[in-house]
């Protein structure tokens, strides 16, 4: 007599809940998945393929290090505002370079052609240090670490020192020789003095009467290509006395020598001039406001002439508050209401200083906040969000508001904060997402219109996972979100690692999450992703942690026979394979030149665990007869299932199956593949420009497990060869046995109570 067993489907192939008291039939992991754009179900079908192929390549011996065998320690595609131009921006070993990504690697020693040095001997960030910011600003980039100068970078080879990082030269005066007059034919300016005389009532400087005295201050000014002015210098002072024979009206032209020159940037300066102060008898001798006199236009211009009396002078000169000297050792950066926004750094890691509206360079004295007084430790990073300014702490939040032309700070929360500063992306559907200590949180809403924002916990259903991560390691975390895929992807540090080997995604076309990583230890090397981000089409780029090893040892990238992995950046893509293993095949010639071969490397594992499901009951038995999962077609793909029961960590085999209508396998009906044309093939071969294509279509697939009793049940299946496979969900056949668990008090000990 059969049997009759009961059947329980899940339509849909769940996602993750980690949770103790969870969705029955919910996976427990799924790793290296994506969610399919044309519908529901997990599809994997990814791989990595290098942005720069090194195969065949033939490259200088000069050029290997480090951008072969250095970790990319950060990242960044940059397009150009207005230009259309796209830059890649990488760092390695101290280097930061650009690439076009245009070179011709199948020329002899051309491979690095396209590379542009912005600068070297920078500083390499350690296991917690953010490392290097990115921030656009109309159509220039800053660029910014909080140890080295931030950097200017315009594109197109042309990049400066960021700001006023040092204070503004003194302008050198010379003095007035008022005895020079007694000598005949000395008044020409070319025969007799740098100081000219004027005996006009119009041009010229100082009084005009007998042995009075006159008294002239100057300071000057840079004004850079972003139109910032710099703080104002210090003063030079000149003074002369009138002769007291001197009969006649006479003025001075005031010579200012060596005039100082600024750095790459600087397109003009400006001299400002006090008005006479006559040594203290008179009404001006408390006089200490100061006017333009002239702005000179250029960069280069060393002498000058000030003939420009104090009638003529009108406007007067910033306030000494104005504009200051920038530290080079601010940390984090925003672009956010027409202004850069610098925070955080060694130096001042409460401080948040604000340049004026729409010049980039010019912070006013006044022009910041601390949040030092308030709890929630150092500033870990900035962000813009709409009509809002988020500022991350260790362990709160704040938000800047533009209220009616003052800003305000309040704070968000003092009970969230992180130190993950590179994990912060906006991601559509979830609000602003970022790590912390305790899992994946987010923030939605704003503050107009009588809405409020909030904070909340996002990522309850990959607790598990979430404990894997190293505290200490925050830093070196890494996120982006791709608007291609639909999502966030967050690499990060695990216990015990130095580098982010592991990965959990955020799809946001169900709001569902995922894992990526190596699903053993010896694979752990092939997901060293240092750094992840974004390209103008959505594509996740990828930096990485070269692996170079010969025989198993770890060797360098000049070594004949050395093999290497994950060599430079690599893109995720539908590559069927898991980027290029490349070897040394020589290291010859003078100057010496190495050349690589590369193949394909094999593709990770995919799996998708269920997991453990009681049916509804733990507390009676049952016995699981087959799994069915139904799924899209791909010919001869094979895909092999494991299961396990009551909660035993040990995996049996049900074996593998081809993701082909079962009734049609090993059958010239069966779905075909590509492949070469071959007759010998038992399969059916997909021949391009000769066989029509088929249309996707869904199968079931059996595997018949046959369970002795148990509470519990769990699955997983697996694609050992990297090939693609669908999931669109699963059905179980099970039958339950009436038989209850048993009670441990079987036998009442001596002396125990009935």
């Amino acid at each position: 007599m059969a049997i009759k067993s009961k059947i329980i489907k899940f339509k849909q192939a769940p996602a993750i809940d980690q949770r103790f008291v969870e969705t029955s039939g919910a996976a427990q992991s799924i790793k290296n998945f994506r969610i399919d754009p044309m519908g529901d179900g997990w599809l994997a079908d990814r791989g990595l393929e290098p942005w720069k192929d090194l195969s065949g390549a033939q490259i200088l011996g000069t050029e290997v290090s480090p951008y072969l065998d250095k970790k990319i320690d950060s990242l960044y595609v940059w397009a150009q505002q207005g230009t259309g131009q796209v830059y890649y921006l990488f760092e390695q070993g101290g280097e930061l370079y650009y690439l076009w990504g245009n070179a011709d690697s199948s020329l002899p020693l051309t491979f690095w052609r396209d590379k542009e040095t912005i600068a070297t001997g920078r500083h390499i960030p350690k296991i917690g240090d953010p490392g290097t910011q990115y921030i656009p600003f109309g159509d220039r980039l800053l660029i910014i670490n909080g140890f080295d100068k931030p950097i200017w970078f315009y594109g197109n080879r042309k990049y400066r020192d960021f700001g006023f990082t040092l204070p503004t030269p003194e302008l050198e005066v010379l003095p007035i020789q008022v005895n020079y007059r007694d000598f005949p034919g000395s008044r020409d300016l070319k025969r007799g003095t740098h100081s000219p005389t004027f005996t006009t009532a119009v041009p010229g400087l100082g009084d005009n009467e007998q042995d009075d005295t006159s008294v002239f201050s100057y300071k000057m000014t840079f004004i850079s290509d972003t139109g910032s002015e710099s703080p104002l210098g210090a003063a030079s002072q000149v003074s002369w006395t009138n002769g007291s024979t001197d009969a006649e009206q006479v003025r001075y032209g005031v010579f200012i020598n060596e005039m100082p020159t600024g750095r790459k940037g600087i397109v003009a300066r400006r001299i400002y001039r006090t008005k006479n102060q006559r040594l203290g008898f008179s009404p001006n001798a408390q006089d200490q406001t100061y006017y333009l006199v002239k702005q000179i236009n250029d960069n280069s211009t060393t002498e000058i002439i000030d003939v420009v009396p104090d009638g003529a002078l009108t406007n007067t000169a910033p306030e000494l508050t104005a504009s200051e000297v920038l530290s080079t050792t601010y940390q984090f950066a925003a672009s956010w209401n027409g202004r850069l926004w610098l925070a955080g750094g060694k130096n001042h890691n409460t401080r948040i200083v604000y340049s004026d509206a729409g010049l980039p360079e010019q912070f006013a004295s006044f022009s910041y906040f601390d949040v030092g007084s308030t709890t929630g430790g150092h500033i870990t990073q900035i962000y813009s969000f709409y009509n809002n300014l988020l500022v991350f702490r260790e362990s709160a939040i704040d938000v800047i508001r533009d209220n009616g032309g003052f800003f305000t700070i309040s704070q968000l929360t003092p009970e969230v904060g992180t130190t993950a500063s590179n994990t912060i992306c906006y991601v559509p559907g979830a609000g602003v997402v970022f790590l912390t200590k305790d899992g994946l949180y987010a923030i939605n809403g704003g503050l107009d219109g009588g809405s409020s924002m909030s904070v909340k916990k996002i990522s309850n259903l990959v607790g598990t996972e979430i404990q894997n991560i190293s505290i200490a390691a925050l830093p070196s975390a890494t996120a982006a979100y791709s608007k291609k895929e639909k999502e966030y992807w967050l690499h990060y540090v695990r216990k015990g690692e130095v580098v982010p080997t592991r990965g959990i995604v955020l799809h946001t076309y169900n709001q569902t999450f995922s894992f990526r990583g190596a699903n053993n230890k010896a694979d752990e090397y092939k997901w060293s992703f240092s750094k992840i981000t974004t390209d103008v089409d959505g594509n996740f780029l990828i930096g990485t942690l070269p692996d170079w090893r010969s025989g198993g040892t770890p060797s360098i990238p000049t070594a004949v026979g050395a093999v290497g992995r994950l060599v430079h950046a690599q893109v995720w893509s539908g590559a069927p394979y898991w980027g290029k293993t490349y070897t040394v095949a020589s290291y010859t010639g003078q100057p010496l030149v190495a050349t690589y071969t590369g193949a394909n490397d094999a593709l990770q594992e995919n799996i998708w665990e269920s997991n453990w499901m009681d049916f509804g009951n733990p507390a009676i038995k049952h016995r699981v007869f087959s799994v069915e999962m139904e799924m899209v077609a791909y010919g001869d793909n094979l895909v092999e299932l494991d299961w396990g029961y009551d909660y035993d960590s040990t995996w049996y085999s049900a074996g593998g199956q081809k993701i082909s209508k079962p009734e049609k396998v090993f059958t010239a009906a069966e779905d075909p593949v590509f492949g070469p044309s071959d007759p010998t093939i038992t399969k059916n071969t997909f021949i391009i420009n000769t066989d029509a294509i088929k249309g996707e279509r869904n199968v079931v697939i059996r595997w018949d497990v046959n369970t002795q009793l148990a509470e519990s049940f769990r699955f997983r299946i697996k694609q050992t060869a990297g090939k693609p496979f669908h999931i669109l969900g699963f059905s179980i056949n099970f039958d339950s046995r009436e038989q209850m668990a048993l009670n441990q008090r079987t036998r009442l000990q001596k002396g125990q109570p009935r």
